[in-house]
């Protein structure tokens, strides 16, 4: 009984913070392209992860020069692996490279993008098959075109990829702290709440009984 009382008084000397609500962040930020650029080499050391991508689009790319010579069965699940994270736009694949990178999640994109260009353009013009309906390309001798045409795609796509993915991650981020934020405030009211109750309650244990 002692113990809840002294419990008690200590939560009616403690003063109930009231923190400003803090500032709802902004949708998007313009990039500092300068910071993000030093930063890349370290977050490319730092951050394991971040390889997977590249893992990724080396499998995708060994399992397309490989598909014509598979047995049915396997050439099914690969044919699959490769429509989601290798065959143009391989958004998959460029929004996990922006979810995981801790910053500079554009840029991340845009170098994965360059790179699955250069493995798109590769099987196109040594295969004669584009990517996406395995038909014949029309352009395969123009090889210069199509490396462009694929590097411009690869950029493009996964650059913006990656970009939703950090604005994506940093959104649920924000929803999670507002919700820590929200239920602590919840917790202070209550607690004046309750004191409140108990400083009414010895007010009225005091009044002289008539």
């Amino acid at each position: 009984m002692r113990a809840e009382q002294r419990e008690a008084d200590a939560d009616e000397q403690q003063p109930v913070e009231q923190e400003p609500p803090a500032e709802r962040p902004r949708l998007f930020r313009m990039p500092n392209v300068r910071e993000d650029l030093l930063a890349l080499p370290s977050i490319f050391l730092t951050r394991r992860l971040l390889w997977l991508p590249l893992l990724l689009l080396v499998v995708g790319f060994g399992l397309t020069m490989m598909v014509p010579g598979l047995v049915a069965e396997v050439a099914a699940i690969a044919d699959l692996y490769i429509q989601f994270f290798f065959v143009p736009p391989a958004l998959f694949t460029f929004f996990i490279a922006g979810f995981v990178a801790p910053r500079a999640s554009y840029l991340v994109g845009l170098i994965y993008g360059l790179i699955a260009g250069v493995m798109w353009s590769t099987i196109i013009v040594t295969s004669g098959l584009t990517l996406a309906t395995g038909e014949p390309a029309t352009t395969t001798s123009d090889a210069g075109g199509v490396f462009m045409q694929m590097l411009l795609v690869g950029a493009l796509y996964g650059t913006l990829a990656a970009a939703f993915a950090a604005w994506y991650r940093d959104f649920l981020r924000g929803m999670q702290e507002r919700g820590k934020a929200r239920r602590a405030d919840q917790e202070a009211k209550e607690r004046a709440k309750r004191r409140d109750e108990r400083q009414e309650a010895r007010r009225i244990a005091k009044r002289p009984s008539s």
